[in-house]
């Protein structure tokens, strides 16, 4: 009897082990890359933040959409690697930088970036998981 009890222990052991080594690294969802959220839903947590309205929240929505279209065909183009990759991103982020300003006015622009300041300071202080 406290042989089949000691290999029930060990089994269950080994199986909390390797149920552990199987966990994502990094912290959140699949092991440091963060899913980012649809186009409708940053829109609409857009708007609440700044306070817009619905035809302008309709833009932003239809901004992130072409936004989150030209990222998708620039991943498929251009490599991490590639000697140009941080210039060539950083041209597309001020370009639709420069378009969410036509659509919500500078000063919304520049709360939106002091609320984005403040959650990248958050996520730094948080301890990992």
């Amino acid at each position: 009897m406290k042989k089949y009890l000691k290999l029930a222990l060990a089994s269950v052991f080994i199986f909390s082990m390797t149920a552990f080594a199987q966990a994502p690294q990094g912290g959140g969802f699949g092991g440091g890359m963060r899913q980012q959220q649809p186009p409708k839903e940053r829109a609409e947590a857009l708007a609440k933040d700044l306070g817009l309205n619905d035809e302008v929240k309709a833009k932003v929505q239809a901004l992130y959409e072409k936004n989150d279209a030209a990222m998708t065909k620039f991943r498929t183009e251009v490599t991490r690697d590639s000697p140009d990759f941080m210039e060539k991103m950083q041209a597309m982020r001020a370009a639709q930088n420069a378009e969410l300003v036509k659509i919500i006015g500078q000063e919304n622009f520049d709360k939106y970036q002091k609320l984005q300041a403040e959650r990248r300071q958050q996520m730094q202080n948080q301890p990992n998981n």
